[in-house]
C-alpha cells in the first residue's frame, strides 16, 4: 500500500533548483557558524554559543562577533587574596 502511494507522486524532485539553494544555504550556515566560533575563541568568548548564533544568523553573527569587544579575564586570583 505504501509503495503505491509513493509511486503516484514524488514529494520533490532532487534535481530541483530549491534543493541546490537549500544545500547552499546549509553550507553557508556551517561556514559562518564555524567562522564566528573561531573568532569568538580568539576573543575569549564561548565558541559554542557563537557557532549557534553564526549558524542561525549567518552574516549577522559573523559581523556581531567582530564588533563585540574582547572579554576581559576575571580577576579570581585577586579576589582570593
Amino acid at each position: 500500500m505504501l509503495a503505491s502511494i509513493l509511486a503516484r507522486q514524488p514529494l520533490i524532485a532532487w534535481s530541483s533548483v530549491w534543493t541546490y539553494i537549500m544545500f547552499g544555504a546549509l553550507i553557508l550556515a556551517i561556514i559562518c557558524g564555524t567562522w564566528a566560533g573561531a573568532v569568538a575563541t580568539r576573543k575569549g568568548r564561548s565558541m559554542q554559543w557563537w557557532f549557534i548564533i553564526g549558524f542561525f544568523l549567518p552574516l549577522i553573527g559573523v559581523i556581531a562577533i567582530y564588533i563585540a569587544p574582547k572579554k576581559q579575564p576575571e580577576a579570581k586570583a585577586e579576589a582570593k587574596s
